[in-house]
């Protein structure tokens, strides 16, 4: 047996073992919420929260970021470049809501890791603030488990989607601290050249 034919047995595996051996009535509505919680509009909309304190404010431009750049820039490209069957389709598959687009990979899962980890990297040495990374975490974990249990993405699917949310988020927190150190230099620079020219001292 292959390796990708090792995967898929795996993947089929895990999925049934997930989508069929967990499901309750309290599980259904456990995991929509979960879904719907993975929606990247619904994940901005409560980012803005963020915008309430000033000790958050600087938050929400890197957020609002990476969730583009992992939901439509890594995600929704990678769909359309990768074609992959939704496991809905499998005959004993009882997906929960509908889909648009293929399968790999999980665009829920993609901003929900991109928005945990971006809120780890910059909350991570604030002491009232660092609950938020591995909080985050737990909840786009459990984003992701929600896609296989309601019959709308392969395991693997997943994993894909955690890999996209974190590279996009580290490259999004990358830019912003690039940025931001240009700004530094460039106002620092301005600063350097009025006290030469107040205290009359030649340029160097």
């Amino acid at each position: 047996m292959s390796w990708r034919d090792q995967i898929f047995v795996w993947d089929e595996a895990t999925f049934r073992a997930i989508h069929l051996g967990w499901h309750s009535r309290g599980a259904d509505l456990f995991f929509e919420f979960f879904s719907w919680l993975g929606l990247g509009h619904v994940q901005g909309i409560l980012c803005l929260g963020f915008l309430f304190s000033s000790r958050t404010r600087r938050y929400v431009a890197p957020i609002i970021t990476t969730i583009l750049v992992s939901g439509l820039l890594i995600a929704q490209v990678a769909k359309q470049l990768i074609e992959r069957d939704r496991p809905s389709l499998l005959n004993y598959a009882v997906p929960q809501e509908p889909w648009k687009f293929d399968s790999f990979p999980s665009g829920h899962t993609s901003t929900s890791f991109a928005v945990a980890t971006m809120l780890w990297l910059m909350t991570y040495r604030d002491n009232r603030l660092k609950f938020l990374g591995p909080l985050t975490i737990v909840l786009a974990l459990l984003v992701g488990i929600s896609r296989i249990y309601r019959g709308v993405h392969w395991p693997t699917d997943v994993i894909g989607g955690v890999f996209a949310g974190v590279l996009s988020s580290l490259v999004v927190n990358w830019m912003f601290a690039h940025f931001a150190n240009r700004s530094k230099a460039s106002a620092s620079s301005a600063q350097n050249t009025q006290t030469r020219v107040e205290t009359g001292s030649p340029s160097v």
